[in-house]
């Protein structure tokens, strides 16, 4: 087998194997890959069925029932949207939710001169202009998409969030809508099908053009009433939904990338000093010091001594301090992800009686601002931010290999110097990625300012992917490096990540695990178990360098684990 099929399976293999690792993030997805459409996007949909998590259909819990809004934490957004469990919203809550809609319903028959944006007043540009009985009527039946989105689909998980997402102000009585709009629109996430809501073509305030394609059907499906319209496609729920699948899919990226990390300073043998305990008192920052423990834990009774007195280059010094930043960047992600997703965000917003009451004011409806996530937007950017510097850390790891004796000694500088080649456009490219997605400028009318939320997912799910790409070439190199000085062992805490790689070439199934046969030397079929003995990844003659970068493909696919090579 070529040095690059070998490899790169067992790239994937690592990546998808590894319990810590972010599959679930990309699990396999047929929306992810869906052809892209140009022009307006038909109505499609997408099997829930089919959706994986880690490389196994999904297993619910036990069933969800919601009671208010505070009800939607992480945990519950990671089971329901994720793992598919069943959930609904408690019959006590909907009576509420009805009594709220009852309250917005009478308040404004108590005021027919108030002007409601979206309710009894034409949206955008005609908002002076208030609704005739017909318009009303029509406005209350008509679909909500607009037509002109287009491109690559969002993968199911995400739409999936954005419906959840969807819910908060529901629950929370702020978006005055009814107990059956409530209901129905949770029962979405029970479907088998959901329609598919492309991630190109979604400017604009208030999210009007995902969630338009989104609940497009609604209208026709459901009697809406006052408010109800605008209810549906108003709010932030789309970059609610972005923020947290990249708040819990940074779990796997962060640890994986840690235990890389760990495994190169193994390979690299760098002394102990520079991680030891006596660092702590020194450090007073705690991620700072979390960072130091997680990595003396994953080296902890390695069978190599370190080489003492020996002041190691600064990239292997700085990974801890590096980590910590990561660290805080995922923290402050996913509490503002926990924020957002239990935040009213509706444009106008009712605040009923009960809630108005602790602020010493009077019901009131009132046109706002609360569509537009900052906090939603600006997350993703600091955690891009240390993405493609942990993304720096790894591509410098690579010259650490490529350049020092001990690592690496009398091995063909071409191989290496290819992978640097390779590595070096991986990690120019995070640099672009890692660049903040500012507001953009005014538009037209009363749309003159939007929120690039989607643009700043697509740039975070982006640098995932490379990310872990550099990772498995990182993570290679370093079980290079350790069989040359003959060890073949590291850690207890890193050995199953070294026996993934080591493991024969083969097809991968999920985790890693071997499937079927492949012929032997001789012709007959030979068991990958008869095979016995550790061999390099990379050899000296017969690397096929070319075919090497060649047959690299993108780090989804090695985050699934599937064949690299066709």
């Amino acid at each position: 087998m070529s040095v690059s099929r070998r490899f790169f399976l067992k790239s994937g293999a690592l990546l998808s194997s590894l319990p810590l690792a972010a599959t679930a993030a990309h699990a396999a997805d047929p929306a992810a890959t869906a052809s892209r459409q140009v022009g307006p996007a038909p109505v499609r949909t997408t099997p829930v069925s089919d959706y994986i998590v880690d490389g196994f259909k999904v297993n619910p819990s036990a069933p969800i029932v919601l009671k208010g809004r505070r009800d939607l934490t992480l945990d519950v957004y990671r089971k329901v949207v994720w793992n598919h469990t069943p959930v609904s919203v408690d019959p006590a809550a909907l009576k509420q939710i009805d009594a709220w809609r009852k309250e917005f319903l009478d308040f404004l028959a108590v005021h027919p001169e108030l002007n409601v944006y979206g309710v009894n007043i034409k949206p955008g540009d005609a908002h002076k202009q208030r609704l005739t009985e017909e318009e009303l009527k029509q406005n209350l039946s008509q679909g909500l998409n607009t037509g002109i989105s287009f491109g690559e689909p969002l993968p199911n998980r995400v739409v999936r969030g954005i419906i959840l997402a969807r819910t908060s102000g529901m629950l929370g009585g702020n978006s005055a809508s009814s107990a059956a709009l409530t209901s129905h629109i949770i029962g979405m996430l029970g479907r088998k099908e959901l329609p598919v809501v492309p991630r190109e073509g979604q400017g604009g305030a208030g999210e009007v053009c995902p969630l338009g394609t989104l609940f497009d059907n609604i209208p026709r499906e459901i009697h809406l009433g006052l408010k109800e319209p605008m209810t549906i496609i108003n709010g932030h729920p789309t970059a609610t939904a972005l923020c947290v699948d990249l708040a819990l899919r940074s779990d796997g990226i962060i640890k994986l990338t840690e235990q890389v990390l760990a495994l190169a300073i193994d390979g690299l043998t760098a002394p102990s000093e520079h991680f030891g305990v006596q660092l702590e008192a020194c450090w007073d920052d705690p991620d700072e010091q979390k960072a130091l423990q997680n990595i003396r834990a994953y080296l902890k009774d390695a069978p190599v001594p370190r080489r003492q007195n020996v002041q190691a280059r600064v990239t292997v010094r700085d990974i801890p301090l590096i980590l910590a930043a990561a660290y805080k960047a995922q923290r402050n992600l996913k509490q503002i992800a926990q924020t957002v997703l239990q935040s009213s965000h509706d444009n106008p917003l009712w605040i009923p009686k009960d809630q108005a009451a602790k602020v010493g004011a009077e019901p009131y409806v009132c046109s706002n601002g609360s569509y537009h996530s900052q906090i939603a937007m600006n997350a993703p950017d600091e955690i891009a931010r240390n993405y493609a510097d942990l993304a720096t850390v790894l591509y410098s790891l690579v010259q650490c290999y490529y350049s020092d004796p001990v690592a690496m000694p009398g091995l063909d500088n071409l191989i290496y110097g290819n992978m640097q080649m390779n590595a070096s456009d991986w990690q120019d490219e995070t640099r672009m990625l890692g660049q903040p997605s500012l507001l953009p400028p005014p538009q037209f009318g009363q749309n003159d300012l939007c929120s690039p939320y989607m643009r700043a997912w697509n740039k975070v799910d982006r640098l995932e992917k490379v990310l872990a790409a550099l990772d498995a070439q990182v993570a290679c190199m370093a079980s290079e490096s350790i069989f040359i000085r003959g060890d073949l062992k590291t850690s207890p805490a890193l050995q199953p990540m070294l026996d993934i790689i080591r493991r024969r070439p083969g097809r991968f199934g999920p985790r890693g695990h071997h499937v079927g046969r492949r012929v032997g030397a001789g012709g007959g079929p030979q068991d990958h178990a008869e095979q016995k003995g550790p061999r390099p990844l990379l050899c000296r003659r017969g690397a096929g360098c070319g075919r090497l970068y060649r047959r690299l493909q993108s780090a989804d696919r090695i985050l699934h684990g599937t064949e690299l090579c066709e």
